[in-house]
């Protein structure tokens, strides 16, 4: 009979007794071996690391604007505007000397763009975008000098009445922090990006005092389509928590807005928010074109030295700003007071296209700062407009304008940006309340598709496959040193069918085979289209049809086929294969029409592939 354990013992795995701590000294190095402890208290480490330099250059950017606004503002042109140093604070004083701007503006432009274009040129512009092309093309490897000299070129540019952000440049000191620590301790250029996109979550989230939508709108922004750089998430939490932390320490840690908007409870306002999710595509659609026409085609092609184009905007600015001091600045004291309800219809449909050529004037002439603030601010503003049109026109479903205002303002920018998810969570963390997630999850959705192509961020790629940051993990380099003739199957046998042929007889020939594509060629043996037994299934619920159909009226015509040729290289075949969505393609000897050589699928690729791994592998063993 097994003998019961006293008090105080414990069980071994062998039958035998021993001491409480001894099991829990058992149970802890199991844990040990289950959890990499050693990597995981490093990337806490250097994301805290991280985290800490962007917090404090939030706060450093913070202080240096509120500097340059009391000095070029306050005491020159006379001029209080709300918001400043504390959002809540809606006062605010016309200036008493609008023409200084005339003055004050170009010059803060002309030094701006004489220190960026001498000391580092990839400081212009908005500083999200030059991290994305830094992690993208440049194997995330950004100079020290860039973050110092983006926080000056910020702090002259937003403070003198530039109509900017003050996250990209903190997300460009953030992610150059990273880079040049990841340089110092010698990491893996892998580690070195993961470290990068954490050093941009830090900057956006302590900036905006919002840690995870700063985590999810790094990870996120890199790419256009649906992909996300899963792995750096966990590092730009605790990167941006702590960025946030550091800097609300410094500057306060109240919400960026504050709203008395009610919760979300009447679903006929969906319809009505739909319709919002039109018009803020529409407006965030012109908004991206007339960014880039004016930066490719009016200050790209201006004579004289790149360095005078932030000062021809600064004037540009200045004279719109004589009429709508509104657009200078980032604009949030604004926003708030169009959340608040105390800015006029006439006066509110004359600052969205004003904000929108005021981002322009300042950013696209190779001023310093971020689209983030301006995005919310055309997109609030947007949504006010359309409250106030809808509660004359449809008063019984129309939400109130604060509400229009939080929707427009996550909706518009996750349009704009391509970041439907990590928007929405930006913007409820500025304004302290999920209330009116559903709404905005809706309108984000509508403006997210409707501005497909469309992005604020032309540094984006379409995904991780399409990023030379990630060639070598999809080992292209392998696919691209193998061609199409190498892989290609002579034995194989392929069913073409004549395109004339009745649609009857195509159904006896496909029952007869296990093949689901089928080139058509011409008496002369030509390739001229290709059908599937997808494009068959369409008309078999119409056998009404039957007898008018062909061969050559199923599938794909010559001109929108996809094909190869015997000399391109498998990556080119990958990516046809996934443009045509596509499980085999036919190889031709040239551009269709052309004789067929023969059909290379999917599945050989692959397995030539994993063939040429492990040739590469055993290769390396040997050595």
């Amino acid at each position: 009979m097994a003998e019961v354990p006293g008090e105080g013992e414990s069980r071994q795995d062998g039958g035998g007794w021993r001491h409480p701590f001894l099991a829990f000294a058992a149970r802890l190095r199991a844990f040990a071996t289950r959890f990499e402890l050693y990597d995981f208290g490093r990337w806490l480490f250097l994301a805290s690391l991280v985290g800490v330099v962007a917090g404090l250059g939030a706060a450093l950017l913070t202080w240096g604007i509120e500097g340059v606004v009391h000095v070029l503002h306050h005491w020159l042109v006379g001029f209080h505007p709300p918001g400043h140093g504390e959002i809540s604070d809606t006062s605010w004083i016309e200036p008493r000397r609008p023409w200084v701007l005339l003055i004050i503006m170009p010059v803060a432009g002309l030094i701006v763009g004489w220190l960026v274009q001498r000391y580092a040129p990839e400081a212009e512009g908005h500083g999200t975008d030059a991290v994305i092309r830094a992690f993208h093309r440049e194997r995330s490897l950004i100079r020290k000098r860039v973050g110092p000299l983006k926080l000056i070129a910020s702090a002259l540019t937003i403070g003198s009445g530039g109509s900017a952000g003050r996250e990209g440049p903190v997300a460009q000191v953030g992610a150059g922090f990273a880079s040049h620590l990841a340089r110092v301790l010698g990491l893996t250029a892998h580690e070195r990006r993961t470290l990068v996109v954490a050093g941009m979550a830090a900057g956006i989230g302590g900036m905006f005092r919002a840690p995870l939508g700063g985590a999810l709108f790094a990870i996120d922004v890199l790419y256009s389509e649906n992909d996300f750089e899963s792995e750096a998430l966990i590092p730009s939490l605790i990167a941006a928590i702590v960025a946030y932390v550091v800097n609300a320490s410094l500057t306060g840690w109240g919400v960026i807005f504050r709203t008395n908007t009610t919760r979300f409870s009447h679903p006929v306002e969906l319809l009505t928010f739909l319709v919002l999710g039109m018009v803020l595509a529409l407006v965030g659609i012109a908004y991206v074109k007339t960014f880039y026409w004016m930066r490719d085609s009016f200050f790209g092609r201006m004579p004289g030295p790149v360095w005078i184009r932030p000062a021809v905007g600064g004037l540009l600015l200045a004279a719109l700003a004589m009429f709508l001091p509104q657009v200078m600045g980032g604009g949030y004291g604004w926003l708030q007071l169009t959340l608040d309800g105390q800015l006029p219809l006439k006066l509110l449909l004359l600052l969205v296209p004003a904000k929108i050529l005021a981002t322009t004037f300042t950013i696209s002439s190779g001023g310093s700062g971020g689209v983030f603030a301006p995005s919310l601010v055309i997109g609030g503003m947007t949504g006010a407009v359309f409250a106030d049109v809808a509660q004359r026109v449809v008063p019984s479903a129309a939400p109130e304008t604060s509400a229009c205002v939080l929707v427009g303002m996550g909706a518009f920018f996750a349009g704009v940006a391509n970041v439907p998810i990590a928007s929405l969570i930006l913007v409820a963390e500025m304004s302290g309340s999920y209330k009116l997630l559903v709404p905005m999850m809706l309108v984000g959705s509508v403006t997210f598709l409707l501005t497909r192509g469309v992005s604020i961020y032309d540094q984006q790629v379409p995904g991780r496959v399409d990023s030379p940051a990630h060639l070598g993990e999809f080992e292209v380099d392998i696919l691209e040193r193998m061609q199409v003739r190498e892989v290609l199957d002579p034995e194989m046998e392929i069913l073409t069918v004549d395109p004339s042929t009745p649609f009857p007889k195509v159904l006896e020939l496909i029952a007869e085979t296990d093949q689901t594509y089928f080139p058509l060629l011409d008496g002369e043996g030509r390739l001229v289209g290709m059908f599937s037994t997808d494009d068959v299934r369409r008309v078999l619920t119409t056998p009404e049809v039957w007898s008018l159909l062909v061969a050559g009226d199923l599938g794909v015509p010559v001109d929108a086929l996809g094909y190869l040729l015997p000399d391109d290289d498998l990556h080119t075949a990958i990516r046809r294969f996934t443009a045509h969505r596509a499980d085999a393609l036919p190889v031709v000897q040239s551009r269709p029409p052309a004789p067929l050589i023969g059909m290379l699928t999917h599945h050989r690729v692959l397995q030539a592939y994993d063939e040429a791994l492990h040739r590469a592998a055993a290769e390396r063993d040997e050595e």
